[in-house]
């Protein structure tokens, strides 16, 4: 914990040296106060984490840490291992396998989609951190809180350059929307992301809006798009066009702002999907609904038992009755109900009433049943269920958990949060003022929001998952009240005073 304060002191100090130099609209003392508040909700986090998930291969701020440092344990004798595995290059083979990833728990993922495996970066990031934090899992939480507090800064700073006399309103609205405040804070993926979205946007406004066109601009902005591509990649699809559209708008100086950004992103929409049906011959519908599906077996739980030939799921209620354990192995007794897939054809699922294979089984997850299940059925690979589903995925992203069905703590907290985010939109709204709008900006962060929820609203049934992969763009959905709203009618009722 000492090594955890002196970073705290010396990051603040450096705060505030850096923003009396630089000058900023907000005073430097409210981004200190906030860089303080994200170590003390880091810390709770930490506190939450340790006292309610107590099995650390499943708690999420620990289990990374502890694969980082079977990477970190090279660095002594083999830092050449230590740097292929930080790099990714030249880290693909059996020595890397026997000596290092098979003794991490998370180096692989459940389930495969066919894109970058981000468990890889969380582990690195950790792995990196680990010279530095002389054993303290504290000091892992302070960087975190660092990297991603510079991003919202970042982002803070860029949107306050939009609307200078709303200044506090996009302070509040950047740095306080509840999850990205709590999950933003710990030793998770989050504060990767919240760096990569600060620094892509600070980057592309310097390029567009300020016309600085150096190569340490341009540097940057390809590093946050190499980091959303190696964390959270489907971020890329959400927020490079409607980048780019906002781009094309300054560049040619189109006028029907609006009226451009429906048509290329409809444009973009076809071609896409025609690309991936005929020239890349994937049908997109279909691997949507089958992750969809994926997501629910394992929000529905069980155990999951692997052989040459099949993966078998058993119901978590039967797991006690169902197994018969030999070794580092089990057999799956008979008469037994199950779920069997072949291992060369995912999309033929076997519900078995009456098991009668004696095969012998690895078992590979042990998995409890998602308490914040949404959807029990995967949408149907066709144009009609997806078209007939839109308004329902959104619905879920923007007000799922609801108030009354809310569990849990967290859950409830996420449900009065959605309740203040659509109160705040509303009152926005209401107060619109088209004179003020910058056309621009709003359907940029419309397009950006929209792209995302439908990404997540398609494929995710569970509520509580759907809280955290939201998150890092609640503050360009909040933007877009901020953005309506007419500064004069806001501050005539005393809603918001100078």
């Amino acid at each position: 914990m000492i090594a955890a304060c002196i970073y705290i002191l010396l990051f603040s100090v450096a705060i505030l040296f850096f923003k009396k130099k630089n000058g900023s609209a907000i005073p430097r003392k409210a981004y200190l106060a906030v860089f303080l508040i994200k170590i003390a909700c880091g810390f709770a986090l930490t506190w939450i984490y340790t006292s309610y998930y107590p099995d650390r291969k499943t708690a999420d701020i620990y289990k990374y840490y502890d694969d980082a440092k079977v990477l970190y344990s090279a660095l002594p004798d083999k830092p050449a291992d230590y740097i292929k595995m930080i790099s990714g290059i030249g880290n693909d083979n059996l020595h890397f396998d026997n000596t290092y990833y098979a003794k991490m728990n998370n180096w692989y993922k459940r389930y495969d989609f066919g894109t970058y495996n981000d468990n890889h970066t969380i582990i690195r990031f950790n792995a990196l951190v680990m010279p530095l934090s002389f054993g303290s899992f504290h000091v892992h939480t302070v960087f975190m809180c660092l990297l991603s507090f510079i991003g919202l800064w970042l982002l803070c700073e860029v949107f306050i350059r939009y609307f200078p006399e709303k200044k506090w309103m996009v302070f509040f609205a950047v740095f306080f929307i509840p999850s990205v405040l709590f999950w933003g804070s710990g030793v998770l993926k989050e504060g990767i992301l919240l760096f990569s979205i600060g620094l892509l946007f600070h980057s592309f406004y310097r390029i567009v809006e300020e016309k600085k066109r150096s190569v340490a601009i341009f540097l940057l902005l390809i590093l946050s798009l190499f980091l959303l591509l190696i964390n959270k990649n489907y971020l890329l699809i959400s927020l490079v066009p409607p980048l780019f559209c906002y781009y094309l708008i300054k560049q040619f100086r189109i006028r029907r702002v609006t009226r451009f950004f429906l048509c290329f992103h409809f444009l973009l929409l076809i071609v896409g999907f025609l690309s991936l049906r005929f020239i890349f011959h994937k049908d997109p519908l279909q691997t949507i609904s089958k992750k969809q599906r994926d997501f629910i077996n394992l929000a529905r739980g069980g155990v999951f038992l692997l052989n040459k030939d099949h993966l078998v799921r058993v119901d978590p209620s039967l797991k006690e009755m169902a197994l018969l354990p030999e070794k580092d192995s089990c057999r799956l007794k008979t008469d037994m109900p199950c779920m069997r897939w072949k291992l060369d054809n995912f999309n033929d699922t076997l519900l078995v009433d009456f098991n009668s294979d004696t095969s012998l089984y690895k078992m590979i997850w042990d998995l409890p049943k998602a308490g914040s299940l949404i959807q029990e059925k995967p949408i149907a690979p066709d144009i009609g269920s997806f078209l007939l589903f839109a308004p329902k995925a959104l619905y879920n992203v923007l007000l799922k958990p609801g108030i009354f069905k809310a569990r849990s703590v967290i859950e409830k907290m996420a449900a009065a949060e959605n309740i203040l985010i659509a109160g705040i939109l509303l009152v926005c709204l209401f107060f619109t003022d088209r004179k003020q709008v910058n056309s621009s900006l709003l359907n940029l962060c419309i397009y950006a929001v929209l792209i995302l929820f439908l990404i997540i609203g398609f494929t995710t049934p569970v509520a509580g998952a759907i809280v955290r992969y939201k998150m890092p763009l609640l503050p360009l959905l909040v933007m877009i009240g901020i953005n309506s709203a007419g500064i004069n009618k806001l501050r005539k009722p005393g809603i918001f005073k100078k």
